[in-house]
């Protein structure tokens, strides 16, 4: 199909980047636990679109897409 390794495409210096605007419910807390996620892997900077697109990628890959 074409499609880069997510990891190959988020360790480039430059990225093409386009929006995927999306809510998420709020009972699933995600906001609160990334930020734990960050805190206890001493992590400064935590990128949410590239989060997302590993997420999205392993769910798309997983079901042939």
């Amino acid at each position: 199909m074409g499609i880069p390794e997510v990891s190959v495409v988020l360790n480039q210096r430059i990225i093409a980047r386009e929006s995927l605007d999306s809510s998420v419910p709020a009972a699933l807390k995600l906001k609160k636990r990334l930020k734990r996620f960050a805190l206890d892997n001493e992590l400064d900077h935590l990128p949410i679109g590239d989060i997302v697109s590993v997420a999205l990628d392993e769910w798309l890959t997983t079901r042939g897409f």
